[in-house]
């Protein structure tokens, strides 16, 4: 019996994959039993299982425990020679590592797009057309991210950006992102890290887990937003994962090499940000970077590019209208009463709507 492990996102999974002639775990356990209760064996054969990632939350804990056991077991019944399996649990790798010569392990790890000189000047060139107002951030940003372009540098790098909300912060990890890999950015909000069930998701859970996210994810840029709202229960968590790019629970074990990991909040200085999260963890950001209230330039640079984008949801009718009106000329003579981009984006709607709806 030959076992294929894949440890990465599902679309590359699909192409790992033969594409016809599997069945999922889910179906021949589900045919298993149904026979075990005296039913025909209703299933078509083929020579290949895959397993996908969410099946192994549908299963008992003795399933997991006993899977290789399991697995073969169905295999006499149902002739399946090979089996696919996506981002399977340590404790299923460790019985497929350890087992005899009945069986034979590959694992393939999938290859996140590492940083280059060429992609690094490209952020360099979009990220005042980007990011509005933080110009002092583009070379703080470039500076720490630059040792990653070493291919013998695998530690993850890790940053605080902290100031106001709406200034930039979470623009600056998109553009990262769509510069370096077109894959959807891992993003999690840390204002949710409060309940008992966020305890689960943080430190280990067979369904939902930070640790399962983590080895699906299809970028390696990690977005931890909000950090200043998580209980500071949770914070010793990342000890290990900002140090040495590694982070484990009772169920999967992750490798986050070459990661580059965004930590933004709200906090007003570093002395602050020390103060509540603890030196031990303040010392593993290898930057910490302040953004700025924006300047009255970069909230009419905000305004435009805003105002450009909204009006690609209208009509041609209602844009000719919208222009004849001065909407644009009007938000900018009262730029200076919004407070960031978010202010500026939603009375920018609403203003724009207004005259819209009094000539229907």
């Amino acid at each position: 019996m030959k076992f294929n492990a894949f440890i990465g996102p599902l679309e590359e999974f699909e192409k790992f994959i033969p594409k016809d002639g599997t069945n999922s775990l889910t179906r021949v356990v589900t045919t298993m039993d149904s026979a075990l209760r005296g039913n025909d064996l209703d299933l078509d054969v083929f020579d290949t299982l895959v397993v996908y990632s969410n099946e192994y939350s549908g299963v008992k804990e003795h399933f997991i425990e006993g899977f290789i056991n399991y697995i073969l077991l169905y295999s006499s019944s149902l002739d399946f020679e090979e089996v696919f399996l996506h981002n399977p649990p340590k404790k299923i790798l460790e019985q497929l590592e350890n087992h005899n010569s009945d069986t034979t392990l590959d694992i393939n790890y999938h290859q996140y797009k590492s940083m280059t000189k060429e992609k690094l000047r490209k952020v360099k060139e979009e990220f005042d057309l980007n990011v509005f107002g933080q110009e002092h951030v583009k070379n703080e940003i470039l500076q720490t991210i630059y040792p990653l372009t070493n291919l013998r540098n695998n530690r993850p790098k890790v940053m605080m950006l902290y100031g106001p909300p709406g200034v930039g912060k979470t623009e600056t990890a998109k553009l990262i992102n769509r510069v370096l890999d077109k894959g959807t950015l891992f993003r999690k909000q840390l204002s949710m890290f409060h309940n008992d069930n966020i305890y689960s998701y943080i430190f280990g859970d067979k369904v939902y887990s930070l640790a399962k996210d983590l080895i699906d994810r299809r970028t390696n840029i990690i977005l931890l937003d909000e950090f200043d709202k998580a209980h500071p229960l949770f914070y010793s968590a990342f000890f290990e994962m900002f140090d040495e790019g590694k982070f484990e629970d009772k169920y999967y074990k992750v490798n986050l090499d070459n990661t580059i990991i965004f930590c933004t909040s709200n906090y007003q200085s570093e002395k602050d940000i020390k103060d509540k999260l603890g030196a031990a963890l303040f010392s593993r950001f290898d930057n910490v970077i302040q953004y700025k209230e924006l300047s009255e330039k970069a909230k009419l640079k905000i305004l435009e590019q805003t105002y450009t984008e909204e009006l690609k949801n209208f009509n041609e009718d209602d844009r000719i209208y919208l222009k004849e009106n001065g909407i644009f000329e009007k938000m900018s003579k009262v730029i200076n009463h919004f407070e960031n981009a978010r202010d500026i984006q939603k009375n920018l709607v609403k203003v724009m709507s207004y005259p819209l709806v009094e000539k229907l």
